[in-house]
């Protein structure tokens, strides 16, 4: 899926793309007066089980010899798209996923998307390891991978923004993406398991929802499908009220949002008759 680059090409590239050779030989990208502050993009990910090869090989090292970070502003994770979009080396940060990233390697997805459509696509690093080939951690990895995907396509409306060249000082995630003992990052939008939840038609219910989130500067905002009829949801206290006035069964899904990132937790609600 992803091109992981000869000597050659990456030195073609760099010359074609104003890139320099930085101290030990690190590339630092040319910043021009033409780099857009920032971009709408079709976000997507990657990881060592469908790198191509599979690994961690990367295009064009900047700041890592293979595909890696952590994502602060000093360390930036690996991502992947095409050199008309954005030179080698230069930096973006994506707000949802709360990380820096750093561009070192090509995406022929990207490159194709790019020249049907002119528009951005960006795929970031997620991770694994060795293990990430075999099941159950391929598994694992790629539905991490689809979590934290954004939009369906490059066209799409929805695209998140992301900043290019941005500035330090914001906020960042210290969890990895994947982790293979850890997993798939939950993100900073917590919501809690309601459980099972059973009332009366005819009685007043009153159901609380809580959630966190670990991002000072956003406020959370409630919503829900599938309430019984009779019930309603305030999007501001998530404090879900009512009488249902007959019994049913239903399958309720209630999500907790902040500007960039969900939560979503789905519960059985019984009302029962007198």
């Amino acid at each position: 899926m992803r091109w992981t680059g000869i000597i050659a090409t990456a030195v073609t590239a760099l010359l074609a793309t104003g890139v320099s050779a930085g101290p030990a030989g690190a590339a630092t990208a040319v910043r021009g007066a033409q780099a857009p502050a920032d971009v709408q993009a079709f976000m997507t990910l990657y990881g060592w089980a469908d790198n191509s090869p599979p690994g961690p090989v990367i295009a064009h090292p900047c700041l890592h010899r293979s595909a890696g970070g952590t994502g602060t502003y000093a360390d930036p994770i690996t991502f992947a798209t095409d050199v008309s979009e954005l030179g080698w080396c230069v930096e973006i940060y994506v707000p949802y996923m709360q990380r820096y990233f750093i561009h070192e390697d090509e995406c022929s997805e990207c490159d194709q998307d790019w020249t049907a459509d002119h528009r951005y696509r960006f795929d970031m690093w997620a991770g694994g390891d060795a293990a990430s080939v075999h099941q159950p951690e391929r598994k694992a990895l790629i539905r991490c991978e689809s979590t934290w995907t954004r939009a369906d396509a490059v066209t799409d409306p929805a695209n998140p923004t992301v900043i290019v060249d941005p500035p330090s000082g914001l906020a960042v995630s210290g969890a990895p993406i994947f982790s293979p003992t850890a997993g798939c990052w939950p993100g900073p939008v917590g919501l809690a398991d309601p459980g099972k939840q059973t009332s009366v038609a005819g009685s007043h219910v009153s159901l609380a929802l809580h959630a966190t989130d670990t991002d000072p500067g956003q406020r959370v905002a409630f919503s829900a499908s599938n309430l019984p009829a009779g019930l309603s949801l305030n999007r501001t206290t998530g404090l879900i009220t009512g009488t249902p006035p007959a019994p049913g069964r239903h399958k309720v899904r209630v999500t907790a949002a902040d500007a960039d990132n969900s939560a979503t937790q789905t519960f059985v609600w019984v009302v029962r008759r007198h």
